[in-house]
This record gives C-alpha cells, structure tokens and sequence, in this order.
C-alpha cells in the first residue's frame, strides 16, 4: 500500500509541472505521461452551439482531455466545473489527473463570474433558484414536471446553461474528424441520448440530454455546489456520481443549510462524494454542515444512511476506510484549494483516485 501511495505522489510531482503558467500552450495536442496517456484541446464555447456565448481567453475555453488509446478508455465521463471566477485554465492539474484514470473529461468553461454567495449573502431560496439557472438555464424546465429557475442578479439562458454547454460540447466533439486531440470522435456521442421533449438542443443530434448515468459530476467551490444542484434535481437518469471539492456552503446565515440542499436528491445520497479541509474556514466553514443535511431528513446525508461518517485523511494518504465524506487536516497552503491543488497537498491525488473511481468502483 505505500508503494502506491508513493507512485501517486511522484505522478503529483509530475503533474505539478503542468499548472496553468505553463499551459497557454495552443489548443492543439498535450501529451501527458501519467498512468494513462492523454491528449488534450481547447474549444471556444460558441463554436460548439447556437446562442452560447464566445470568451475572449484561451484560459476560458473549455478543455478536454482523454486517454490517447481505446484500451486505456473507460465508458465514463468525468464533467468538471471550476469555482467562482476561475477558468478551465486553473483546473488543469485536476482534470488532466481524472483523464489519466481513463476517463473522459470536459472541464467546462460555465456562467462563473458572479460568486453565489456574493450575490445571495444568506437569502436562503436565492442560493436554489442561482444555481439553478446556472445549470438549467432562466425559466427552463428541465423535463417535465420539474421547477424553472430565475434570480435577477443571474442573466444565464438556456444556451448558456450548464446543461446545454455539455450538451453542444458532446456533440461538437462527436462531429469532429479524428485527429491527435480526437483519436475517436464515436466515444463522445455515447453520453447524449436523444429525447425529443428535452429543451436541450445540439446542432448535430437534436434535443437530446447527456447520459448522466455514464456521468461523473463534479467540481471545487462555486462548482463544487453546482454539482450537487444539477445531480439532486435530474429526472429519470441519475447521475453515476457526484464528487465536491470544498462545497457547498451555501447556508441562511443562521446556521441552517439553504433549502436546496435539504430537498430530496433524484440522485440517491449513496452516490454523493465529497474532500474537504478542516482549516477551510472563509469559503467553506459550513460544508460539514451540507454534506450532513443534504437531501434532507432520512437521507444519511452524503454518503447515505450507511456511509456518512468523515475521516481525516491528513494530507491525502491517510486510510479512507471506504467513507465518502473526507477531510485533509495537512495544512501547507490555502485551506479551500488544497482540496484540488497537488502543490499545496501533493498526497491529495490519492484522494483525487479514491473520489473519482468511487475507491475503486470504476
């Protein structure tokens, strides 16, 4: 066992030397050398669909990654999302390390330059009805007898909605000729599913919807909580896991959970995972406290009525013991991003393995 604990900090060391000063490079072929190798491109949003809006930096183009070979390629997708303010660019080292896995990964470029918890500062049903937007779109249904989302401070359209974007960006990449950055466009097209009554449009298939049960959601922060509001209010898909760096903390201001975090989950609890640091007392104080409420009374919170429990894995490499809610007591750096920054933490790709495989389900 410490044989590979020592493998998955020395592939850390090597993963630090790709952080985002270093990776303007052009959106063509990056080829890491990890446990499986990658290749990696960048895509303007706007050229993926209709009605999505263009960014002006390459740091704020989506990023892809995947494994170079079909052996090394798992049917699973990894969709990351950054926190506030923040751009694919920065999540480089996180998504790279999940692709290495054998996983396909869209870290995505969303609607993030407005912080929820600035915008919310404790309205308990503004923190839903924000996220909600963001990842549905203003006043979409997602299917059928499910809510429509609008908060004022919030301008995010159907198109420029979570979904859509990963919708757009599915199918833009299914459609392209293979290349070195896309050996085999055939393997994106099997995350859609066509249904004629979802509001989600691709240029190339219709309205379709990803297939959330080949779909690992995920994030850190301000993405890390949009994670759990996009998996807890989908309909007959759920999500095949949920995985939260440093969030949610969304909360009234009166020590109680925001109200979308205590609704139940379409995603069952036993699927949520979560990492987070003890010291992470600015931006995430309250993540104990909404991984202990979510999904409401009866549910076990994350983890389940079974798996609830948090251990301390100090800096990554402490034991699990097959929990779901895990917490880094290692201070060496910022508290809220040592969750997902291997030069902080770099055991913390140990936990990174654990949490994206489900310790070893996938």
């Amino acid at each position: 066992m410490k044989d590979y604990y020592l493998v998955l900090v020395l592939v850390a060391a090597i993963f630090a030397g790709c952080r985002a000063d270093d990776a303007a490079s052009p959106p063509s072929a990056v080829v890491f050398s990890g446990p499986a190798e990658i290749v990696e491109q960048r895509i303007q949003p706007s050229d993926t669909g209709p009605g999505i809006d263009p960014v002006v930096r390459v740091e704020d183009f989506h990023h892809i990654a995947v494994p170079e070979t079909d052996s090394q390629r798992k049917n699973i997708l990894v969709v990351y999302m950054v926190g506030s303010f923040g751009a694919p660019e920065n999540s480089l080292q996180i998504a790279r390390f999940a692709a290495s896995l054998g996983y396909g990964v869209l870290n995505i470029q969303y609607p993030n330059a407005l912080a929820v918890g600035t915008a919310c500062l404790g309205q308990d049903e503004c923190y839903g009805q924000f996220r909600g937007e963001t990842v549905f779109g203003e006043n979409v249904e997602y299917a059928v007898g499910k809510p429509g989302y609008n908060e004022a401070s919030n301008f995010v359209t159907r198109e420029n909605s979570v979904v859509n974007r990963v919708v757009n960006l599915l199918d833009f990449l299914a459609n392209q000729e293979p290349s070195q950055v896309n050996p085999h466009p055939a393997y994106w097209q099997q995350f859609l599913t066509t249904d004629s009554q979802s509001p989600y449009t691709a240029t190339n298939l219709g309205p379709a919807y990803p297939d959330w049960s080949k779909i690992i959601v995920s994030g850190h922060s301000q993405g890390g909580g949009m994670a759990p509001m996009l998996a807890m209010n989908l309909a007959e898909v759920p999500a095949r896991r949920v995985v939260m760096f440093a969030a949610p903390n969304d909360n009234d201001g009166n020590g109680r959970s925001a109200n979308w975090i205590l609704q139940p989950s379409a995603t069952p609890m036993e699927r949520f995972w979560g990492l987070r640091h003890a010291d992470d007392n600015t931006l995430g104080p309250q993540v104990q406290q909404s991984w202990e409420s979510m999904g409401g009374s009866g549910s076990g919170g994350v983890g389940g009525l079974d798996n609830n429990a948090e251990v301390d894995i100090g800096n990554g490499t402490n034991d699990p013991g097959g929990a779901q809610r895990l917490v880094l007591t290692l201070n060496e750096g910022s508290a809220h991003n040592s969750t997902v920054d291997s030069e902080i933490l770099p055991g913390v790709v140990v936990a990174w393995e654990y949490l994206f495989t489900g310790n070893g389900i996938d």
